[in-house]
C-alpha cells in the first residue's frame, strides 16, 4: 500500500466530510501593519502579533537549518521548546507567556530559535515565522515568562515536509498503535492487542483518547496518561493501523504505518501527547510473520524529501 493511497485517501475523507463533521484546521490570514523598506523594523509587526495574543512556537535552528537537520537525522523530534502566546513586544523583544515547553527551557537563553506563527499578511507577501535568539526565560512567575530577541525580518518559510491536518471529529479515524518493531517484534499485528486505542464508539477509555493531528508524515495522539505504554519514550519503534472512514463505501479502510515515537508529552496531566514519525509503510499479508510486509519509506527523488 503507498503512501499515495494514504494521502489521497486521507484527502478524500477531508474533502468529503467536511458538512459532515471532521473538520481540518483551516490557515487564518492577518493583516499586519508592514515592516519599513528591507525589513529593518519590524517592530510594528511584532506589536501586531502581541496585541492579537497569536501563538508562537520556538523551534531550535539546528532542527530546521539543512545542514543541522541533515546532522541531527530523519528522526530528529520535531516539538518546539516551547508554545508560547506574545504579550508584548519592545526595544528588547518579543516578550510571550509560555504554555507548554520542555524540561531544557529554563537552559535555553542564547539559543538561536525559529519561531513559527499563524500566517499573517505583510503588505504585499504573506509571512509566518522570524529568526532570532531566546534572550531570557523565567520560570518562577505564573505563566512562564518567555523573551525573544528582536528579529530582522519576517519570512515565509515551510514549517514541515508534509502538512499536518487537524482532526476535530474522532468519529472517522480510529487507531491501534503497538510498542513493538516492524520486522522484529514476535506479534501478530492484526490479531494482537493494541497497547492504545483510538475509537470513538470503544469503551475502556479508548473513547477518550484522540488523534490530534495527522500527515503523509507521521501523526500526533493525545492518550489518557494511564493508558500510555510502559517504556514507551522518545525514540521508541511503534506500529500503527490508522483506519479512515470511506464516505463512497461507508467504511473504514485500514492503513499500516511503523514509525517512532518523535516527542512525547510531559507526565503529570490527565493525557499525553504522543507525536509518531513514519518509517515503513506496510500492506496486510498474512502469510508474512507479523501479519504484515513492510516497505521503507524512501527519498523522493522529484521533491528531495520522505514520503
Amino acid at each position: 500500500m503507498s503512501d499515495w493511497a494514504w494521502w489521497a485517501s486521507l484527502a478524500l475523507v477531508a474533502a468529503v466530510s467536511a458538512g459532515g463533521g471532521f473538520l481540518l484546521g483551516r490557515l487564518n490570514w492577518r493583516k499586519i501593519a508592514p515592516a519599513r523598506e528591507g525589513g529593518r523594523d519590524v517592530a510594528p509587526a511584532m506589536q501586531a502579533l502581541a496585541a492579537e495574543g497569536v501563538a508562537v512556537d520556538v523551534m531550535p535552528r539546528a532542527w530546521l537549518d539543512a545542514s543541522g537537520a541533515s546532522a541531527l537525522g530523519e528522526d530528529a523530534p520535531y516539538e518546539p521548546l516551547a508554545r508560547c502566546v506574545a504579550r508584548s513586544a519592545g526595544p528588547d523583544g518579543l516578550i510571550c507567556e509560555i504554555f507548554a515547553s520542555v524540561p531544557t527551557i529554563e537552559t535555553a537563553p542564547g539559543a538561536p530559535v525559529t519561531c513559527f506563527f499563524t500566517p499573517q499578511r505583510l503588505g504585499d507577501r504573506q509571512v509566518n515565522a522570524f529568526e532570532t535568539v531566546i534572550a531570557s526565560v523565567d520560570t518562577s512567575l505564573e505563566p512562564p515568562r518567555l523573551t525573544l530577541g528582536p528579529p530582522t525580518e519576517l519570512l515565509s518559510m515551510p514549517r514541515r515536509r508534509h502538512p499536518r491536518k487537524r482532526v476535530s471529529d474522532q468519529r472517522f479515524v480510529r487507531v491501534r498503535l503497538w510498542l513493538a518493531e516492524q520486522g522484529a517484534s514476535p506479534l501478530y499485528f492484526p490479531d494482537a492487542q493494541p497497547h492504545v486505542s483510538v475509537n470513538a464508539y470503544e469503551g475502556s477509555q479508548g473513547e477518550e483518547n484522540a488523534v490530534t493531528n495527522i500527515s503523509a508524515g507521521g501523526l500526533a495522539l493525545e492518550v489518557r496518561a494511564e493508558q500510555v505504554p510502559q517504556g514507551l519514550a522518545a525514540g521508541s519503534p511503534v506500529v500503527v493501523k490508522c483506519s479512515l472512514f470511506m464516505f463512497r463505501e461507508k467504511q473504514f479502510k485500514p492503513y499500516w504505518y511503523a514509525g517512532v515515537v518523535r516527542g512525547l508529552g510531559e507526565p503529570g496531566g490527565a493525557m499525553r501527547r504522543i507525536a509518531i514519525g513514519f518509517t515503513h509503510v506496510g500492506s496486510a499479508d498474512d502469510k508474512s510473520p507479523q501479519g504484515v510486509a513492510w516497505t521503507e519509506r524512501t527519498l523522493n527523488e522529484n521533491k528531495g524529501e520522505r514520503r
